[in-house]
């Protein structure tokens, strides 16, 4: 069983295995029905990876995806279009899945929307972590954006909402990612630390669910700002299976990406 997010959202400050986020909870933002949700126990503030609803695979196509990254000088540029690299994603709209609608009442479609990110190639630690927004918070190179823990109350997205098999799900037509989807935590390095899966959008690189020797981080091994530093890699964010599952704060000065639709 995985911790509940719901009472780990602060706007005061960062605090380990918390996000620290810019915008208070509204608990007036749809979302979905708490009485329908089968896989969280709400008495023990605990829920169920495995007894979770998804959205399954199917025939739903928006489109090829498109990621490209680029060096010069000091600048690490990204670009997408805002849909998986490898094709995977459910079959959209949720409203012919009429359970899962009953559950989450979300109608988006997932439409190609491109993107330009800026990211500093050495980026600085600020004096103090900067909060979190909502909206994309980073990039994964499989050409999907990420957002933060949250949903739209302020509620832990990850276990409350439904997302597809393979991690995602629309804001209207913006295909987002709450947490890594393991599949792409597949180039570990040499010695079974896990590799990039993103950037987010301080620069700082987020790798995947694995550090030193291959063993899997969890919130005690990482910082406020769900980051730690070691050897050649430097500061860093890890992805992890608990709440807040991709970064608590930013550890350096955030830029905003280039909306180009």
């Amino acid at each position: 069983m995985l911790r509940l997010g719901d009472d780990y959202l602060t706007t005061s400050s960062p605090n380990k295995g918390y996000l620290f986020s810019c915008s208070n909870a509204n608990p007036d933002a749809p979302g979905a029905t708490e009485s329908k949700i089968t896989w969280i126990d709400f008495s023990a503030k605990t829920w169920n990876f495995f007894k979770k609803l998804w959205l399954p695979g199917g025939e739903f196509d928006p489109g090829a995806g498109a990621y490209a990254e680029a060096v010069t000088g000091e600048q690490r540029s990204i670009s997408i279009n805002g849909l998986p690299v490898d094709g995977m994603i459910g079959d959209w709209p949720m409203t012919n899945y009429p359970e899962l609608t009953d559950i989450d009442r979300n109608p988006g479609v997932p439409a190609t929307g491109d993107r330009s990110f800026t990211y500093p190639i050495n980026p600085k630690e600020d004096s103090s972590p900067n909060c979190v927004p909502p909206g994309a918070i980073g990039v994964t190179t499989n050409g999907v954006v990420i957002y933060n823990a949250a949903d739209g109350r302020g509620e832990d997205a990850v276990a409350r909402e439904i997302v597809d098999v393979f991690g995602g799900h629309p804001a209207r037509s913006d295909y987002h990612y709450h947490f890594i989807p393991e599949r792409l935590d597949k180039n570990p390095l040499s010695d079974g630390h896990s590799g990039i899966v993103g950037y987010i959008n301080d620069g700082f690189a987020i790798y995947g669910y694995r550090g030193q020797g291959g063993v899997e981080m969890s919130n005690e091994d990482l910082d406020l700002c769900h980051g730690h530093s070691h050897g050649g890699l430097g500061y860093h964010y890890h992805a992890t299976i608990e709440y807040p599952y991709t970064v608590g704060c930013y550890k350096g000065s955030p830029s905003l990406p280039t909306e180009l639709r």
